[in-house]
């Protein structure tokens, strides 16, 4: 539980960062070749030859699924719609979450699809706003990046489950960005928006912090964690950094916040995690 945690504190920063510093000067494909590229070079001294070939592929696909794909969804959407409204869209990746992992058990389990639809209700009471058709888009970009990030989520649990480690976890994630890499140089190379840079100092910082920290340990610490709780804490879980991301939003960008149903949401959202735990479903 501890390594979600840990990543969701570092999330919750990543929205505001994007939102309002690099979404306007650097586009959405260039952003995430470098968070994959930073995060592929950060993991690379684990570099090992000695692992099979079908392990190689298949941490390499999941990467290129969890973070590759769902990257350009997602960074796409600031494009479109706003920091507060892409927090709110993410509400639906607890239910994501849930749906494919009892699909690949091939069971229903009742407790855990209401747990997942409190979260989302808790997720909805921080944020309730009017949309726009560009906001559609956005949303539509945002249900694409989490079904992505549901998948492999789930995908990377069973995978390290299974029968497939080999040796230490840090060796993964050099394959695993190596396949958010892939996708992210190919996208670069046929968008007709090309490479743009980071235009100052500051920019550049920004975006090392996102590569190295956000996506780099981040990503290692959400797999890595998802191997130790329940499928049900997994997908609830998701949904802390919506909390955790309004409050950077309030803090630090003097952004406004219903107080009351800030509280409420955030109440419902904890209370579905410590749920998880404490019944195990």
């Amino acid at each position: 539980m501890i390594y979600l945690i840990i990543t969701t504190i570092i999330w919750s920063f990543s929205f505001s960062i994007i939102g309002n510093y690099l979404s306007p000067q650097i586009n959405s494909w260039t952003l995430a070749f470098f968070r994959s590229f930073i995060a592929f070079i950060f993991f690379l001294p684990w570099y090992r030859k000695d692992i099979s070939y079908k392990y190689l592929i298949r941490i390499t696909s999941i990467g290129a699924l969890q973070i590759g794909l769902m990257y350009v969804f997602y960074l796409t959407a600031f494009n479109y719609t706003t920091v507060q409204r892409i927090l709110l869209f993410t509400i639906t990746t607890p239910f994501y979450v849930v749906l494919i992992s009892n699909l690949f058990e091939r069971k229903f389990k009742l407790p855990v699809f209401l747990l997942s639809i409190f979260s989302i209700i808790g997720a909805f009471f921080l944020r309730t706003i009017y949309f726009d058709k560009n906001d559609l888009i956005g949303f539509v970009l945002i249900q694409s990046a989490n079904l992505c990030f549901a998948l492999g989520q789930i995908l990377y649990k069973r995978f390290k489950q299974g029968n497939w480690s080999q040796g230490d976890k840090f060796h993964d994630f050099t394959y695993f960005f190596f396949g958010a890499l892939l996708i992210s140089s190919f996208g670069l190379i046929i968008s007709s928006q090309g490479l743009s840079l980071p235009g100052s100092f500051a920019e550049w910082i920004l975006v090392l912090w996102l590569g190295g920290i956000s996506t780099g340990l981040g990503y290692y610490f959400w797999n890595r964690g998802s191997e130790y709780v329940s499928s049900t804490t997994l997908a609830v879980m998701n949904n802390l950094v919506i909390p955790t991301a309004l409050l950077v939003e309030t803090v630090f960008f003097s952004r406004t916040v219903n107080i009351e149903s800030y509280i409420i949401g955030t109440i419902i959202i904890i209370s579905t995690i410590v749920a998880s735990v404490r019944f195990k479903v």
